[in-house]
């Protein structure tokens, strides 16, 4: 079972509308990703992730849909939501 804590939170930053009007080139460093730009772009699986919200919910499940809605913002940026009412 994931500690919920290796989630971590929000920081602090301005946002992107007040970034762009600054007209700037310059690119703050919290936003470059070095990492990511020499790698190809992988094609293995194109399904958009699907969140079930309602097993976040759910003390059986929650952990697990966690994981998946974590790894859905890191890896893809945007999910699909799912509200399975019983």
């Amino acid at each position: 079972m994931a500690d919920l804590k290796e989630f971590g939170g929000s920081l602090p930053v301005e946002n992107v509308q007040a970034l762009a009007s600054k007209n700037s080139k310059h690119i703050p460093a919290r936003y470059v990703r070095p990492e990511l730009e020499s790698d190809a772009v992988s094609t293995e699986s194109l399904e958009i992730p699907i969140i079930d919200f309602s097993r976040l919910l759910n003390q059986q499940f929650s952990c697990e849909e966690l994981v998946k809605f974590h790894a859905a913002c890191q890896d893809w940026g945007f999910f699909q939501v799912s509200v399975i009412v019983m």
